[in-house]
């Protein structure tokens, strides 16, 4: 290089405009990944999920139908209420979208029943519309009032000023309840005034309705409109409502009711630590930074607190956050340790302070350009970037290491062929997790991406500005010839002939050789099944029993190798682990029927349990309708000790004691399910989907009677819940079947019998409201013992049908208690059905016997019906595609070898590397039984560009060799480029020790680290043994 110190300075100016840029980068702790997606919610009172579909859910479907760029619409209907999403190619102008989904709501909301409440739409990531998720934030909040009082201050000084936070997706106030205006009637002394409690709420919501009867003029001859007021400064000014006028003379309200104001009745509780309180839970947008929002409403908060004309305690009781900011702050301490170890390690193999200098110039100037680039492509960083970024240390090292080494040994950079050849092969490994489905990629395609340009700047750093600052500070080394001792040139000499003699050993043996090496890494012969159907020759030989009992488990273990291993004993269960702290959640989740009071007594018992357990910091608990959760957060020094565990197993075994509740425990180890009215997941599951739900049930009762002939399978659920919600159970109804033929010649009509029930039972809810002293203040009316109105009052007492008979409803209706759908689920306006069964015996046998039934239901279903698996377990043919694309990966790389080699033979011989060093990874995590998640994926993807990297500069050394002899200048290839190899290779595997420190608890960082380091340090064998002896041309002997 002609001017080494121009080239020097240019490389140092990027650098400092990529540190000027580095601030501005975007970090987050976790992607802030979300699908491009719009929800429609609703609400329908006093409805089944079955109405709620017919009369909300599908016209709601049909109207948005029209708009274009959705590639899918799922929806729910409930009990009371439903949700309908819709999913976008990526891309979409979501703005203009939500404005479209918002017309024709308004278009079609005038034909939608007028009970319906109108539609919220929502703009947000479609895979996490149902996660649980937890507050950011939970406080608790004291005065010296009463809770609605409270929650009246909260409202004005708390929750308004944080309402201009836009990161904040939603606030909860629990603990405080609401004022309501009772309204207390005798349904036999309304009967005898002919009335009913329909009469009683059209006349208050006449009595309060705001009137604007027209306009007046004033003295001055201006005009204005006017209304009369309808606020009420007492209960006495509500019991002067009138009701109706009989002969003449006015029916007032207290003529017929008792009023009074109380506290509504709970919906939920919140308790933290076993204590009752008002407690603010505050929830973050999906995709926010949630560590700057919640240092944003701490201190609004705190602000709000010192300057507020109320007598408001509030005190942080958690805050998620925390933990949040200790696994960043890790993340920086373990990058900065690896660098330093990285450094150390080469300073004390080399020890030369140039050489130092000019690697760790080369790593800044590196991270320093990637800033820029990252900042302009907007790439995110968060924990799996940064773990990219972290990786490529060692990448950008082996680069400059490779380069440097040729340099010394040819004054010249001619090893940039064999760099490009290595950058391109690992950049294009990373770059295939993209073409993964975009569920599966989200958390590797920004690490990928990090990584890939890291790469792809260190060969402009390996090019130029390497080679210029090893010429300004190697100036004198450049000009010398290199020189060996005579004790170490012969001791290079000895060591050179022992390896000669070895590999040539191995090459005249290469056919077993080669067999050793398969074996090594195993054939799948475990996954042979034990029958194939229409062929008797394999069900003889290999099917027989003597083969399957005697034979087969020694020709598993010794043909299936370390594929076996890993497949069997690791692979099968392996999940994708979030980055979480440390905390066990139960949920208990009553049967229909239950009500809020049978909830928080059974949850109570849970309580009276994790109470006192040391270790424990903060147990939390909710408890909503049937459902009751209590999450579980253990004190720093017991957060990875023996403690989470063993309270796991004591609240399990307490579990089964509390029968007639499905209990969930999640957290630590194996997820934990059991009891319930749903009973345990169903092994096998069939999902079916049609336009017609009548004939989609239908045909579910008909494969339902399929399976029930089968003598391994007793029991089947016909309407098994379909996705993974711990609140859905199966839901039961009372049906009243009225015997219409008989009412009519009573004289008795359907309405007259509703209008009685709907007098004698509890309200849903709030039928009217008052303006009560300038508070919009509900008003629940009843019948004055329709608490206790009960199944055997509805049926066997006689009820006044009219104010001159009584009549019982049983001898006109039967009434029948009935399974119903508690959810109805549809995909793109199809119809979900899902039946689940258990089979007794080989899970083998009962996948076989399922997927006979899906084919034998394809030839019956109507037109336009589908049918198709859907398992509770694992399968590993549902992410086979993810391992199929290193098959594509190893394409790739023969291709490039092929073009910068002009070969067609080497580059075979350079990917029969990958494999083999994927042994490495495969023993090191079933021999120590190590966890396999994301991280573990991400060093099988890895391992395919970097142990490639060094059999390419062996081929490009072999190729440039002046030697005569082939064999010899294979040798000398190898070991020519033996010392900068073992270098890359251990300043990677050195710079990954510290994601080791905290061992498996640290989800995606230990596992990439572990399996690099098990891949790479078995790559040694594949590149100094296979490699050569796979190179090397067999001699013959005379």
């Amino acid at each position: 290089m002609k001017r080494p110190f121009r080239m020097v300075i240019v490389f140092v100016v990027l650098a400092m405009i990529g540190i000027a840029f580095i601030p501005k980068l975007n970090v987050n702790f976790t992607p802030r990944y979300t699908k491009p997606a719009i929800t429609i919610s609703y609400g329908l009172p006093n409805s089944s999920p079955d109405i709620v579909e017919r009369l909300a859910t599908s016209p709601l479907e049909n109207a948005i139908s029209q708009i274009e760029g959705v590639n899918k619409v799922t929806s729910v209907s409930n009990y009371n209420n439903g949700s309908i999403e819709l999913a976008f190619d990526k891309g979409e102008d979501m703005e203009f979208r939500k404005f479209e989904v918002n017309s024709l709501i308004r278009n079609i909301y005038k034909k939608l029943p007028e009970t319906m409440s109108y539609p919220a739409v929502e703009q947000r990531g479609g895979e996490t519309q149902n996660k649980s998720e937890s507050p950011i934030l939970l406080y608790s909040i004291n005065g010296p009032y009463a809770s609605y009082k409270i929650k009246k201050d909260v409202d004005e000084y708390i929750l308004k000023p944080l309402s201009a936070i836009n990161e904040i997706k939603s606030t909860q106030l629990t603990g405080a309840n609401e004022l309501q205006i009772t309204v207390d009637f005798d349904p036999l002394k309304l009967m005898r005034y002919g009335l009913s409690k329909s009469d009683l709420v059209s006349s208050l919501n006449l009595f309060q309705d705001r009137n604007y009867p027209g306009m007046i003029k004033n003295a001055a001859g201006q005009q204005f409109y006017f209304r009369s007021s309808s606020e009420l400064t007492s209960l006495e000014d509500l019991e002067q409502a009138v009701i109706s006028n009989i002969d003449g003379k006015e029916l007032y309200l207290k003529d017929v009711a008792k009023v009074y104001v109380e506290e509504q009745q709970p919906i939920r509780y919140t308790r933290i630590n076993g204590r009752n309180a008002i407690n603010l839970q505050i929830y973050a947008r999906e995709g926010v930074n949630k560590i700057v929002l919640a240092k944003k409403i701490r201190e609004q908060i705190e602000a709000l607190q010192s300057s507020m004309q109320s007598d408001l305690t509030i005190l942080l009781e958690r805050d998620d956050t925390e933990f949040l900011n200790k696994e960043m702050d890790k993340i920086y301490q373990r990058t900065s340790l690896s660098i330093i170890i990285l450094l150390v390690f080469i300073f004390l193999i080399n020890r030369n302070p140039k050489y130092l200098v000019t690697l760790f110039m080369g790593i800044a100037v590196n991270l320093s350009i990637t800033a820029i680039i990252i900042y302009a492509l907007d790439v995110e960083l968060h924990m799996y970037s940064i773990a990219g970024l972290t990786i490529s240390f060692g990448l950008i090292v082996d680069n400059a290491i490779v380069m440097m080494d040729h340099m010394y040994r040819k004054k010249n950079r001619g090893i940039f062929v064999a760099l490009l050849a290595a950058s391109l092969t690992t950049i294009m490994a990373l770059l295939m997790v993209l073409l993964l489905p975009e569920d599966d990629r989200r958390n590797l395609s920004d690490f990928s991406i990090v990584v890939a340009i890291n790469l792809a700047v260190s060969l402009l750093i390996a090019l130029f500005f390497t080679p210029a600052l090893y010429q300004l500070l190697f100036k004198e080394d450049m000009s010398k010839t290199r020189v060996f001792g005579m004790l170490k040139l012969r001791r290079k000499v000895k060591w050179f002939r022992g390896y000669t003699k070895t590999i040539g050993f191995i090459v005249r043996h290469r056919k077993a050789f080669i067999f050793i090496v398969i074996l090594g890494f195993g054939l799948p012969v475990y996954k042979m099944p034990l029958q194939w159907e229409g062929h008797e020759w394999y069900n003889k030989t290999i099917g027989s029993d003597k083969y399957q009992d005697d034979i087969r488990p020694i020709t598993d273990k010794i043909l299936g190798g370390a594929l076996r291993k890993f497949a069997t004993e690791v692979y099968q269960g392996y999940y994708y682990r979030d980055v979480n702290q440390t905390q066990l959640t139960v949920r208990a989740t009553l049967p229909m029927g239950t009500t809020l009071e049978d909830a928080n007594y059974v949850i109570g018992k849970v309580e009276e349990f994790v109470d006192g357990v040391k270790g424990v910091d903060k147990y939390i608990t909710s408890v909503d309708n049937r459902t009751g959760t209590v999450r579980i957060t253990f004190e720093p020094e017991y957060e990875f000790s023996a403690l989470p565990y063993q309270l796991k197993g004591r609240l399990q075994a307490r579990s089964v004691d509390l029968t007639g509740v499905r209990w969930s425990i999640q957290g630590v180890g194996q997820g934990f399910n059991i009891g319930g009215e749903s009973g345990d997941n169903q092994e096998f599951g069939i999902r079916m989907r049609g336009y017609n739900y009548d004939e989609l049930s239908r045909q579910a009762d008909i494969l339902a009677t399929k399976l029930e002939n089968h003598k391994r399978i007793q029991e089947v659920k016909r309407n098994e819940q379909i996705g993974y919600s711990y609140g859905v159970v199966k839901g039961n109804e009372y049906v009243l079947y009225f015997d219409v033929d008989r009412m009519a010649k009573a004289g008795i009509n359907r309405g007259a019998v509703t209008n009685i029930l709907t007098d004698y039972t509890l309200p849903n809810g709030a039928s009217a409201s008052a303006n009560l002293n300038n508070d919009r203040t509900p008003i629940f009316i009843k019948a004055t013992n329709a608490k206790d109105f009960s199944k055997y009052d509805l049926m066997e007492e006689a009820l006044p049908i009219d104010t001159s008979r009584l009549i019982k409803i049983n001898d006109y209706a039967n009434m029948v208690f009935e399974e119903a759908a508690n959810e109805i689920h549809k995909e793109d306006r199809q119809y979900l059905r899902k039946i689940g069964f258990k089979y007794l015996g080989s899970s083998k046998f009962g996948a076989e016997y399922r997927d006979k039934m899906i084919e034998e239901m394809k030839y019956i279903l109507p037109i336009g019906y589908e049918i198709d698996t859907q398992d509770q377990y694992f399968r590993f043919d549902k992410d086979a595609k993810q391992y199929g694309l290193l098959g594509f990966l190893i394409i790739g790389i023969f291709v490039i070898c092929a073009i910068l080699f002009e070969n067609l033979k080497q580059p075979f011989y350079i990917i029969v590397t990958i494999p083999i060093s994927f042994i490495g990874l495969f023993l090191i995590f079933s021999l120590f039984d190590f966890s396999f998640d994301q991280g573990g994926y991400a060093a099988f993807v890895m391992l395919g560009g970097l142990v490639v990297n060094a059999a390419i500069f062996i081929v490009n050394d072999l190729n440039n060799s002046s030697l005569k002899k082939y064999n010899r200048a294979v040798l000398k290839a190898v070991v020519g480029k033996a010392q900068p190899i073992m270098l890359t290779i251990l300043s990677t595997c050195f710079g990954l020790i510290p994601f080791l420190l905290e061992g498996e608890n640290e989800a995606f960082w230990f596992s990439l680290a572990i399996g690099t380091i098990g891949g790479l340090m078995f790559s040694t064998v594949a590149v100094f043994l296979c490699l050569p002896v796979f190179l090397s041309k067999k001699v013959k002997t005379a």
